[in-house]
């Protein structure tokens, strides 16, 4: 079983770890948990050379102290740890929960085991991304989801009609992860890979990318290319401090600003075609 560092870190005041937690999502941390004082960051002790502690320290924000300590974690049941802390999350009139928990009275739910993935629907930017696809018209839409972690959003879409649907990860274990909750909720036809954007050569009415700011900054040309005549681009992972240079950026290569919607200080972004 694959081992992991576990960073975690001390922040005062304790208001400010949605801010830092913003931030850690600029390092290839792979999963984040909230504690009493603070946040945990998760990384297979095989890529942590990748990042060093004093960067993570580094933290462009004058009103809040950040302390830490590195924890070695040898393999061990990866779901066992997730089912102590995963607990059902409710958007809308739809449940997300794993399959270990009881069936819930929403009228709809989606089953999610996440594996260390990001994106169970805990995170306040899946959240977000949730709510607003349960506002998009899917049915019969093309919807791509960059970054797809569990695979939850791409499952809403589908679930909610929308064909075809693809999802994109660069962690083979992302893709798998996805596959096997896609089969849990009844959905066989969604297409999971580790394709790069450039290796899609098809067009989307609706695209999802819950990422981070640098990954998003990056992309953002590549999105807007690939979106039909008036197509959605939702976009979150980041903080307010951010907002601005992607709407900025997404407006620049032809997009027009729809909405933004806040949680815990994080945003997400809509924009239209």
């Amino acid at each position: 079983m694959r081992a992991y560092s576990a960073y975690h870190f001390t922040i005062f005041p304790i208001e400010k770890t949605e801010i830092v937690s913003a931030w850690l999502t600029t390092f290839p941390f792979e999963s984040y948990v909230e504690h009493d004082n603070g946040v945990t960051a998760y990384i297979p002790q095989d890529e942590a050379q990748k990042i060093t502690l004093s960067d993570c320290l580094a933290i462009p924000f004058d009103d809040v102290t950040v302390s830490a300590t590195v924890e070695e974690i040898e393999g061990q049941n990866w779901n066992a740890v997730w089912e102590a802390q995963f607990q059902p999350i409710t958007v809308g009139d739809w449940t997300v929960r794993a399959s270990f928990h009881e069936p819930t009275k929403t009228p709809h739910e989606l089953i999610i085991d996440p594996q260390m993935s990001f994106g169970t629907g805990h995170h306040a930017t899946t959240q977000l991304m949730l709510a607003q696809v349960l506002e998009l018209p899917c049915k019969n839409a093309a919807v791509l989801d960059v970054g797809t972690g569990t695979g939850v959003l791409a499952i809403l879409a589908k679930k909610r009609g929308a064909t075809p649907v693809m999802g994109t990860d660069i962690e083979d274990w992302c893709v798998e992860n996805a596959q096997e909750n896609a089969s849990k909720n009844s959905i066989l036809d969604i297409s999971f890979s580790t394709n790069t954007l450039d290796k899609v050569d098809v067009k989307f009415d609706i695209i999802l990318a819950n990422i981070n700011r640098n990954v998003l900054i990056m992309h953002l040309p590549e999105y807007a290319k690939k979106l039909n005549t008036n197509g959605v681009l939702l976009l979150s992972g980041f903080h307010e401090d951010d907002a601005e240079v992607l709407t900025d950026l997404a407006q620049t290569h032809g997009l027009r600003f729809e909405g933004k919607t806040e949680k815990m200080g994080w945003i997400c972004l809509k924009f239209l075609l």
